[in-house]
């Protein structure tokens, strides 16, 4: 890992910002790092609930105090394609799987509405793949600073892609 995390974001064509992750995974394997909660504990946090219902719970484990928020699942086409509704917000965020047995690109895109926004949400999407990253690789995930590292570090990337 880099001493100096790095924005990854960049446009779509339709507007939402895309941060992707290569990983030395499989497909499934890569679908099993964002979706079985041991695995999304490390990074991200463990989720809990049946996913068959539509909703379940994830601990947000890096961040204060460790909220619980509720995550509905828009759409599920395994192993490729995951679209969730996060939180109170109810951010709408996509993930994709991309590659082969050997590689694969992790991509998570989201919608974001103004510049303000942008410089504290993209560099919050960067340093959770990092995390995964980390985890995947076998590190310690923990030792990943947001702040500064990321927040206020990477905000004006974020800032000056959607105009501001």
């Amino acid at each position: 890992m880099p001493t100096t995390p790095k924005a990854s974001g960049y446009l779509s064509p339709t507007g939402a910002v895309v941060f992707p992750r290569r990983l030395p995974l499989s497909v499934e394997e890569a679908w099993a790092a964002v979706t079985d909660p041991a695995r999304t504990a490390p990074w991200i946090g463990p989720w809990s609930g049946d996913q068959t219902s539509g909703t379940i719970e994830m601990t947000m484990s890096a961040e204060a105090g460790a909220p619980v928020v509720p995550v509905g699942i828009v759409r599920c086409e395994a192993p490729e394609l995951l679209v969730l509704r996060l939180g109170p917000d109810g951010w709408v965020v996509t993930v994709r799987i991309e590659g082969d047995d050997d590689e694969v690109i992790v991509s998570l895109e989201q919608e974001i509405a103004d510049a303000r926004s942008a410089s504290d949400i993209g560099p919050g999407w960067d340093f959770y793949l990092d995390r995964l990253v980390e985890a995947e690789a076998g590190r310690d995930p923990e030792a990943l600073s947001f702040s500064p590292d990321y927040h206020p570090g990477l905000a004006a990337h974020y800032r000056a892609l959607l105009g501001g």
